[in-house]
Protein backbone atom coordinates (compact mmCIF):
# COMPACT_ATOMS: atom_id res chain seq x y z
CA UNK A 1 0.00 0.00 0.00
CA UNK A 2 1.21 3.45 -0.81
CA UNK A 3 -0.64 7.02 -0.78
CA UNK A 4 1.20 9.28 -3.03
CA UNK A 5 0.90 13.29 -2.37
CA UNK A 6 1.27 15.15 -6.01
CA UNK A 7 -0.14 18.08 -6.93
CA UNK A 8 -2.24 18.78 -3.69
CA UNK A 9 -4.37 15.75 -4.61
CA UNK A 10 -3.69 12.03 -1.58
CA UNK A 11 -4.23 9.09 -3.57
CA UNK A 12 -4.36 5.35 -1.73
CA UNK A 13 -2.84 2.89 -3.75
CA UNK A 14 -3.31 -1.10 -2.64
CA UNK A 15 -0.68 -3.37 -4.13
CA UNK A 16 -1.68 -6.39 -3.06
CA UNK A 17 -4.37 -8.77 -4.97
CA UNK A 18 -5.67 -10.10 -1.53
CA UNK A 19 -7.05 -6.99 -0.86
CA UNK A 20 -8.44 -5.51 -4.18
CA UNK A 21 -11.70 -5.91 -2.85
CA UNK A 22 -11.19 -3.59 0.12
CA UNK A 23 -9.59 -1.24 -1.96
CA UNK A 24 -12.58 -1.23 -4.53
CA UNK A 25 -14.80 -0.82 -1.78
CA UNK A 26 -13.27 1.83 -0.13
CA UNK A 27 -15.67 4.56 -0.68
CA UNK A 28 -16.50 4.06 -4.10
CA UNK A 29 -12.45 4.47 -4.68
CA UNK A 30 -12.56 7.91 -3.53
CA UNK A 31 -10.71 6.65 -0.34
CA UNK A 32 -8.01 4.03 -2.30
CA UNK A 33 -7.82 2.29 -5.45
CA UNK A 34 -5.92 -0.73 -6.90
CA UNK A 35 -3.03 -0.76 -8.50
CA UNK A 36 0.11 -2.87 -9.15
CA UNK A 37 3.33 -1.69 -8.07
CA UNK A 38 4.91 -1.55 -10.97
CA UNK A 39 2.04 0.39 -12.43
CA UNK A 40 2.62 3.08 -9.44
CA UNK A 41 6.08 2.98 -9.98
CA UNK A 42 5.53 4.14 -13.46
CA UNK A 43 3.22 6.91 -12.83
CA UNK A 44 5.97 8.14 -9.68
CA UNK A 45 8.48 8.27 -12.62
CA UNK A 46 6.00 10.02 -15.07
CA UNK A 47 5.86 12.89 -12.00
CA UNK A 48 9.12 13.38 -10.43
CA UNK A 49 9.80 13.65 -14.58
CA UNK A 50 8.67 17.12 -14.19
CA UNK A 51 11.29 18.03 -11.08
CA UNK A 52 9.21 17.70 -8.36
CA UNK A 53 11.64 15.31 -5.95
CA UNK A 54 10.20 11.45 -4.79
CA UNK A 55 10.11 11.83 -0.58
CA UNK A 56 9.53 8.74 1.43
CA UNK A 57 10.10 8.36 5.75
CA UNK A 58 13.20 6.10 5.04
CA UNK A 59 15.25 4.31 2.45
CA UNK A 60 13.24 1.36 2.80
CA UNK A 61 11.04 3.13 0.05
CA UNK A 62 14.12 4.16 -2.43
CA UNK A 63 15.08 0.63 -2.11
CA UNK A 64 11.67 -0.71 -3.23
CA UNK A 65 11.62 1.84 -6.00
CA UNK A 66 15.47 0.65 -7.36
CA UNK A 67 14.20 -2.79 -7.35
CA UNK A 68 11.12 -2.26 -8.94
CA UNK A 69 13.32 -0.45 -12.02
CA UNK A 70 16.96 -1.17 -11.26
CA UNK A 71 17.44 0.78 -14.53
CA UNK A 72 16.18 3.77 -12.98
CA UNK A 73 17.94 3.19 -9.64
CA UNK A 74 20.62 5.95 -9.79
CA UNK A 75 17.90 8.44 -11.39
CA UNK A 76 15.49 7.80 -8.10
CA UNK A 77 18.41 8.32 -5.88
CA UNK A 78 19.08 11.56 -7.51
CA UNK A 79 15.61 12.44 -6.67
CA UNK A 80 14.50 10.83 -3.38
CA UNK A 81 14.24 13.02 -0.07
CA UNK A 82 14.58 10.82 2.85
CA UNK A 83 12.14 12.83 5.29
CA UNK A 84 13.25 10.66 8.43
CA UNK A 85 13.63 13.35 11.29
CA UNK A 86 15.91 11.45 13.41
CA UNK A 87 19.13 13.15 12.40
CA UNK A 88 17.56 16.27 12.18
CA UNK A 89 16.34 16.22 15.88
CA UNK A 90 19.70 14.38 17.38
CA UNK A 91 21.61 17.31 15.67
CA UNK A 92 19.44 20.31 15.99
CA UNK A 93 16.76 19.61 18.98
CA UNK A 94 18.64 17.12 21.09
CA UNK A 95 16.95 17.99 23.99
CA UNK A 96 13.26 17.09 22.23
CA UNK A 97 14.72 14.06 20.71
CA UNK A 98 16.02 12.69 24.32
CA UNK A 99 12.14 13.82 25.81
CA UNK A 100 10.44 11.38 23.04
CA UNK A 101 13.42 8.19 23.34
CA UNK A 102 12.77 8.56 26.77
CA UNK A 103 9.09 8.06 26.07
CA UNK A 104 9.48 4.14 24.53
CA UNK A 105 9.59 1.58 27.16
CA UNK A 106 12.69 -0.22 27.40
CA UNK A 107 11.40 -3.56 26.77
CA UNK A 108 9.90 -1.99 23.20
CA UNK A 109 11.75 -4.51 21.19
CA UNK A 110 12.81 -2.73 18.15
CA UNK A 111 10.72 0.66 18.65
CA UNK A 112 12.29 3.55 18.53
CA UNK A 113 11.38 7.46 17.80
CA UNK A 114 9.21 7.29 14.78
CA UNK A 115 7.39 9.75 12.67
CA UNK A 116 4.04 10.39 14.97
CA UNK A 117 6.29 10.66 17.87
CA UNK A 118 8.14 13.95 16.44
CA UNK A 119 4.35 14.75 14.78
CA UNK A 120 3.25 14.81 18.55
CA UNK A 121 5.67 17.59 19.27
CA UNK A 122 4.03 21.07 20.28
CA UNK A 123 6.71 22.64 18.32
CA UNK A 124 6.01 20.93 15.47
CA UNK A 125 2.11 21.79 15.38
CA UNK A 126 0.62 19.05 13.28
CA UNK A 127 -2.81 17.29 14.80
CA UNK A 128 -2.58 13.42 15.14
CA UNK A 129 -5.78 12.34 15.57
CA UNK A 130 -6.31 10.07 18.90
CA UNK A 131 -7.35 7.78 16.83
CA UNK A 132 -4.88 7.10 15.20
CA UNK A 133 -1.64 7.10 17.46
CA UNK A 134 -1.50 3.79 18.61
CA UNK A 135 -2.74 2.12 15.45
CA UNK A 136 -1.26 -0.85 13.55
CA UNK A 137 -0.88 -0.80 9.83
CA UNK A 138 0.60 -4.58 10.15
CA UNK A 139 -2.56 -5.89 12.23
CA UNK A 140 -5.30 -4.37 10.28
CA UNK A 141 -3.71 -5.57 6.70
CA UNK A 142 -3.24 -9.13 8.14
CA UNK A 143 -6.95 -9.30 9.66
CA UNK A 144 -8.58 -8.11 6.69
CA UNK A 145 -6.69 -10.47 4.46
CA UNK A 146 -7.59 -13.22 6.18
CA UNK A 147 -10.85 -11.88 6.69
CA UNK A 148 -11.69 -11.69 2.97
CA UNK A 149 -10.12 -14.90 2.33
CA UNK A 150 -12.59 -16.24 5.11
CA UNK A 151 -15.61 -14.50 3.19
CA UNK A 152 -15.11 -15.82 -0.45
CA UNK A 153 -12.91 -11.96 -0.63
CA UNK A 154 -16.85 -9.93 -0.12
CA UNK A 155 -15.78 -6.46 1.72
CA UNK A 156 -18.98 -6.62 2.57
CA UNK A 157 -18.80 -9.51 4.53
CA UNK A 158 -16.09 -8.43 6.56
CA UNK A 159 -17.52 -7.20 10.09
CA UNK A 160 -18.08 -3.20 10.37
CA UNK A 161 -15.50 -2.89 12.89
CA UNK A 162 -13.09 -4.46 10.61
CA UNK A 163 -14.09 -2.12 7.83
CA UNK A 164 -13.89 0.44 10.38
CA UNK A 165 -10.49 -0.29 10.51
CA UNK A 166 -9.81 -0.75 6.75
CA UNK A 167 -10.70 3.14 6.38
CA UNK A 168 -8.63 4.15 9.15
CA UNK A 169 -5.70 2.36 7.67
CA UNK A 170 -6.01 4.61 4.44
CA UNK A 171 -6.36 7.39 6.59
CA UNK A 172 -3.52 6.36 8.66
CA UNK A 173 -1.33 6.64 5.55
CA UNK A 174 -2.86 9.69 4.33
CA UNK A 175 -1.85 11.30 7.71
CA UNK A 176 1.67 9.78 7.69
CA UNK A 177 2.13 11.70 4.55
CA UNK A 178 0.66 14.93 5.23
CA UNK A 179 2.09 14.68 8.17
CA UNK A 180 5.87 13.65 6.81
CA UNK A 181 5.39 17.25 4.35
CA UNK A 182 4.57 19.50 7.33
CA UNK A 183 7.86 17.87 9.21
CA UNK A 184 9.92 18.22 6.57
CA UNK A 185 8.73 21.74 5.89
CA UNK A 186 9.08 22.38 9.68
CA UNK A 187 13.10 21.19 9.27
CA UNK A 188 13.88 23.36 6.45
CA UNK A 189 12.45 26.24 7.53
CA UNK A 190 14.76 25.51 11.24
CA UNK A 191 17.49 24.48 9.22
CA UNK A 192 17.61 27.59 7.37
CA UNK A 193 18.31 29.71 10.66
CA UNK A 194 19.73 26.96 13.02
Amino acid sequence: MSTILNAGELITYVHDERLRPAAQSSGGGKLATYRTWGETVDEILDVAASGVLIGGYSLAELKLLQEAEPSQAEWFEARYLNANAGPWFRKHRPELYAQLEATIPAESFGKHVGLTHFLSLREVGYHVPNRLEDFSPAETIKRVREGLAKNGRSYGQLPEALRISWRNLIKYNQHDVKGMCHLAEFMWKRSRVS
